[in-house]
């Protein structure tokens, strides 16, 4: 069999980035051959708070409400007469105002980091083959908008896509989602 392996290399804001489409084993995922911040994404995304020493529980039951509430009482990270909010944007959130601003906090911090130590193309090959794209009837829509919420539209609008979606249709159905730090409910 033929090799139909054909190398691309592009411009970064890191420097050159090498990269291919697998059609041989996984139907068009994007291979990057020499990623500089992939590793540092990955190990940013997986910085999740501490719900617990927060104050903040999940529940979708009457049941796992109860019981998460008295394990977070029995741990003292929330009083017995605690004021506990449902945070309307994010399903299953209950704590207080300040457990839940500062647990949403932390998802902030990291999304501010992801723009000062990873390089968009990177990011946006890497969500592309995560939101598996080479299927999608969408297009990148899923890839560019992280782009878009972590980097800007000047970084989106200055990388290499892959079956790109309409941008314009995109920010006009999605702008309120895209543009807005998780800490901040909107009404």
């Amino acid at each position: 069999m033929a090799d139909i392996k054909t190398i691309k290399t592009i411009k970064t804001s890191r420097g050159e980035l090498r990269y291919y489409r697998d059609w041989e084993e996984t139907e068009g995922s994007i291979v990057m051959l020499n990623p500089q911040t992939i590793e540092r994404y990955k190990a940013i995304k997986e910085i999740h708070p501490d719900a617990d020493s927060i104050g903040v529980f999940f529940a979708f039951s009457q049941k796992q409400f109860d019981e998460n509430r008295q394990k977070l009482i029995d741990l003292g990270t929330l009083a017995p007469d605690a004021q506990i909010k449902y945070h309307p944007h994010i399903s299953g959130l209950y704590g207080t105002d300040e457990s839940i601003g500062k647990y949403l906090a932390t998802y902030d911090e990291r999304a501010k980091q992801i723009p000062k130590e990873c390089d968009p193309q990177e990011v946006y090959f890497y969500e592309w083959n995560n939101h598996e794209t080479m299927y999608s009837w969408d297009g990148d829509y899923e890839a560019i908008k992280i782009i878009l919420e972590y980097f800007g539209m000047e970084a989106a609008m200055s990388i290499t896509r892959i079956d790109a979606c309409d941008l314009n249709k995109l920010i006009e159905r999605d702008h309120p989602y895209i543009f807005r730090p998780q800490s901040e409910p909107t009404v």
